[in-house]
C-alpha cells in the first residue's frame, strides 16, 4: 500500500512539473511561432523601431534579429527567445511610448518584408523601394525613439535604417545590409565630424537624433542645401561591385579625409578615394578639369576608361597645349600632384602625366593616345598590384595632401 502512494504521488508531481514546463514553453516565443501573441509583439517591435513592415503574426528571421536588438539595448540576455521577461518589458517601452507616435501613424511607414515574405506598402497604397531618395520621415524619426547606441559589431535592423539614411544622405555608398563594419563606421565618423559631434563612431543618441534630423530636412551631403560643393556617391551598386558597404570585397572605405583644403573656386577640396567615392560616380565620355597648383594651368581632360586608375585625353588640342605647357613642354612620364574637378562640381585630388600612349578616341586634340590620372587608393591595396608606378603616384597623392593640409595618411 505505501509503495503504491509512493507511485501516485509521483506520478501526481510528474504531470505537475511537465504541466509547468508546458506552460513555460507555451509563453516563450521564438522562430517559427505563430499567433496574435506573435502579432502584439510585432506590433511593439515596429512601434519602437526595431522592425519594419507590417505585423503578420510569424516569428521567422527578421522578427528574431528585432528582438535580439531590443535585447541588447535593454540589458537582456539576447537570444532572441521572447520569453515573460523580454515580452514585458517590450510591451511596457511601446506602452510608454504611447501617443508620441510612429511612423507608420504620420502615413510614411518605411517599406520592408514581413517573415511570411510580403512585401509591404505605404500608407498610400504603393510598395516603395528599399533605397527610397529620402531618408527621413513626416515626424523626422527614424529610430522609433529608440537611441540606444549602435557601434561596430552590431548586426540587425536598427543598423539597416542607420545605413539607409547614411546612404540617402551621401555618406555611404553601396547597399544597406544591417552589418556595422568598418565603411559604416567611417560613414558615421564623417557624419559627426561635419556635424560638430564628437567623432568617435559610437552611433548614440546625439549622433542619431541629428541624423533623423538631417533626413528629415534631406540634408544630403554636398548638396545646395548644406552649403558645401555638389558631390556625388555614384551609382549605388552592390557591395561586391563597388567595396562600398560592410559587407563588400575587402576595400576599405576613406570617405573624405580628417582635413580639407580650398580649391581654386574657393569650394572645399576633398580627399577622395578611388573606389569608394569616385570610380563608380564617374562615366566614360564624362568630362574633368585638371589644375596644376604648381603652376595654375588648367585643361579638360575626357574619360576613356576606368580600371585601378582613370584613362582619359585631353578634349581639345588647346587642352593638349595647356597641359603640356605645364609639364614643361615635353611628354613625360613624371607625374604631378593635380587638383581635380569632377563632373559633379567635387575637387579633389589626383596625379597624373602627359605622356600619350596606346589608343585614344579623339582625332582632333593633338594627343595620340591617352593619359592616366590616379586617384586616391590604400597603400597596401597599390602595393599588391600596381607596385611601381601605381604607388609612385599614391606616394605623388599623399605629397599634395600633407603639403596642403599637413596631414600623413597613414593607410
Amino acid at each position: 500500500m505505501r509503495r503504491f502512494i509512493c507511485i501516485l504521488v509521483l506520478a501526481v508531481l510528474t504531470v505537475c512539473f511537465c504541466a509547468s514546463a508546458s506552460a513555460l514553453e507555451a509563453s516563450t516565443l521564438r522562430n517559427g511561432s505563430r499567433g496574435e501573441a506573435v502579432t502584439s509583439l510585432q506590433k511593439a517591435l515596429i512601434q519602437l523601431g526595431y522592425l519594419s513592415g507590417k505585423a503578420d503574426g510569424v516569428f521567422g528571421n527578421q522578427t528574431e534579429r528585432a528582438v535580439r536588438a531590443f535585447q541588447s539595448a535593454s540589458g537582456l540576455t539576447s537570444d532572441g527567445l521572447a520569453g515573460k521577461k523580454t515580452q514585458n518589458a517590450l510591451l511596457a517601452a511601446a506602452a510608454a511610448k504611447g501617443s508620441t507616435g510612429t511612423a507608420a501613424e504620420t502615413g510614411t511607414q518605411q517599406t520592408g518584408q514581413t517573415d511570411s515574405g510580403k512585401q509591404t506598402e505605404t500608407a498610400s497604397g504603393s510598395s516603395t523601394s528599399e533605397s527610397s531618395a529620402s531618408a527621413g520621415t513626416a515626424s523626422g524619426s527614424l529610430f522609433g525613439s529608440n537611441y540606444a547606441t549602435l557601434r561596430t559589431g552590431d548586426k540587425n535592423d536598427r543598423v539597416k535604417i542607420l545605413q539607409k539614411a547614411l546612404i540617402a544622405l551621401n555618406y555611404l555608398s553601396g547597399k544597406a545590409d544591417g552589418i556595422f563594419g568598418k565603411n559604416t563606421l567611417n560613414a558615421v565618423v564623417l557624419f559627426q565630424k561635419e556635424h560638430a559631434l564628437s567623432a568617435d563612431g559610437l552611433a548614440g543618441k546625439k549622433t542619431l537624433k541629428a541624423l533623423e534630423n538631417a533626413a528629415k530636412n534631406n540634408e544630403v551631403r554636398g548638396s545646395a542645401s548644406t552649403g558645401a560643393a555638389q558631390e556625388t556617391s555614384g551609382t549605388a551598386e552592390t557591395e561586391k561591385q563597388t567595396g562600398g558597404t560592410d559587407a563588400g570585397n575587402g576595400q576599405s572605405q576613406t570617405a573624405a579625409a580628417t582635413k580639407k583644403a580650398t580649391a581654386p573656386d574657393g569650394s572645399t577640396l576633398y580627399l577622395l578615394h578611388w573606389y569608394n567615392d569616385v570610380k563608380n560616380a564617374l562615366k566614360n565620355g564624362e568630362h574633368l578639369l585638371i589644375y596644376d597648383p604648381a603652376t595654375g594651368i588648367s585643361w579638360t581632360l575626357r574619360i576613356h576608361s576606368r580600371g585601378r586608375h582613370c584613362d582619359a585625353e585631353p578634349l581639345t588640342a588647346a587642352d593638349t597645349a595647356n597641359m603640356v605647357r605645364a609639364f614643361g613642354n615635353k611628354n613625360t612620364w613624371d607625374q604631378k600632384g593635380v587638383y581635380v574637378k569632377l563632373p559633379s562640381g567635387v575637387w579633389t585630388v589626383a596625379s597624373t602625366h602627359d605622356m600619350p600612349h596606346q589608343s585614344g578616341t579623339i582625332s582632333d586634340n593633338n594627343f595620340n593616345g591617352h593619359l592616366c590620372v590616379h586617384f586616391l587608393r590604400d597603400m597596401a591595396e597599390a602595393k599588391q598590384n600596381d607596385p611601381n608606378y601605381g604607388v609612385a603616384n599614391q606616394e605623388t597623392i599623399r605629397a599634395l595632401w600633407k603639403s596642403l593640409t599637413g596631414e600623413t595618411l597613414d593607410y
